[in-house]
């Protein structure tokens, strides 16, 4: 089968879209797939891969590292004879898949991937966004927008209950079936203490994890405000992954309270990573605007308990995995303290968790929707 993906991020991106599009792609490639990704053009990047096709963009001036597309040629002159489409962003290049499975007849499949609604500071200004009356009316001109793009795709995934209810809620009409980005199981052997040598840590450091882009919604200004005081001791140590726009004013911010005992790693690989999962004890994470939260998979695959703020979706998946705390704003250093102890507790459900998650098996989901519209 021939498929064709449009998206608005792609590497060199880090995020949470590109790393579910990696994870897929190389599930269904294994069963024999050809897979097409159509992606902005980035500047001095060259893909390593085969079947990228790049169209034109520019800078997002906000958000320097994303970029918006101008796939005009593509949806002219598009090179690939399709079975699917599947579009994983509505914006101009999920308008553009849109616009190439309409003229050719190919049946569209979109996931919904980002709570967009939650992102407006990236194009608004402060001084905008600080009338809420504006600010109302743009989230409820954008879910338009979203709802009415979506409306136009064969079937909708969804990568959670709660974000296909709260789909149905807003008005979308088309199918919509739940299929989560899952996780490779993990088979490291590596025991905590090697690892912790391996980068310079003592077997005796309480270490807390956070994994994500560091950007404003993810809100790694309230944890350290929250552990400023854990923070303090010679003990523990907080471990920032990743970059992004928001991370010198978290710097300063350390800086400027005395917490010495943070550690941002800057973007790192695959393997890395999975390394500073293993050498932690416990994970923690602050976002409001997670529609599944890869990396609190990623953490349980890697026998990490986790700790979370009490948000949609997010906090619905840790309670129901009993994967570890859900915190409120005013407990979470609490919670953390919490599950120094009870970190057993949570560790006995983490296999059962992870093969429910194994992303071979979410990846024979998706086929079989591919499967499914292709032979209508």
């Amino acid at each position: 089968m021939k498929i064709a993906i449009f998206t608005d991020s792609y590497k060199p991106q880090i995020n949470g879209l590109v790393r579910s599009l990696e994870l897929f792609n190389k599930e269904l490639r294994k069963k024999g797939h050809k897979i097409y990704i159509i992606a902005p053009k980035v500047p001095d990047y060259k893909d390593k891969e085969k079947g990228i096709f790049r169209t034109s963009s520019v800078e997002l001036e906000s958000y320097k590292e994303y970029r918006i597309a101008f796939p005009f040629r593509t949806v002219i002159d598009f090179p690939i004879k399709a079975d699917v489409i599947h579009v994983q962003s509505p914006f101009s290049m999920g308008l553009a898949g849109l616009a190439v499975a309409k003229s050719k007849k190919i049946p569209t499949i979109g996931t919904f991937h980002t709570m967009f609604s939650e992102y407006l500071h990236y194009f608004f200004s402060k001084r905008l966004l600080k009338s809420k009356r504006f600010k109302k009316m743009l989230k409820k001109g954008l879910w338009k927008y979203l709802i009415w793009f979506y409306n136009r795709c064969d079937v909708v995934i969804a990568p959670t209950e709660e974000i296909k209810k709260m789909l149905i809620k807003r008005g979308l009409k088309s199918e919509i079936v739940v299929i989560p980005t899952g996780v490779v199981l993990s088979k490291t052997t590596k025991s905590k203490e090697i690892i912790r040598e391996k980068y310079g840590f003592s077997i005796n450091d309480k270490i807390l994890l956070h994994v994500g882009r560091i950007t404003k919604e993810k809100n790694i200004e309230f944890i350290i405000n929250s552990l400023k005081s854990l923070l303090k001791d010679n003990k523990h140590k907080l471990i920032i992954t990743s970059d992004g726009p928001y991370k010198n004013q978290l710097i300063k911010m350390a800086e400027k309270t005395g917490i010495k005992n943070i550690l941002f790693t800057g973007y790192i690989d695959e393997g890395k990573l999975n390394d500073y999962y293993r050498l932690s004890d416990l994970f923690v994470m602050a976002s409001k605007t997670e529609t599944q939260g890869l990396v609190l998979l990623e953490a349980v695959n890697n026998q990490l308990p986790v700790v979370v703020l009490d948000a949609p979706v997010i906090s619905g998946f840790v309670k129901e995995n009993k994967i570890g705390l859900v915190a409120k704003k005013t407990d979470f250093l609490s919670k953390v303290k919490e599950m120094e102890d009870k970190s057993k507790v949570f560790m006995k459900n983490f296999k059962s968790v992870s093969e429910k998650y194994d992303i071979r098996k979410c990846a024979n989901d998706l086929e079989n929707i591919y499967k499914e519209l292709q032979s209508q």
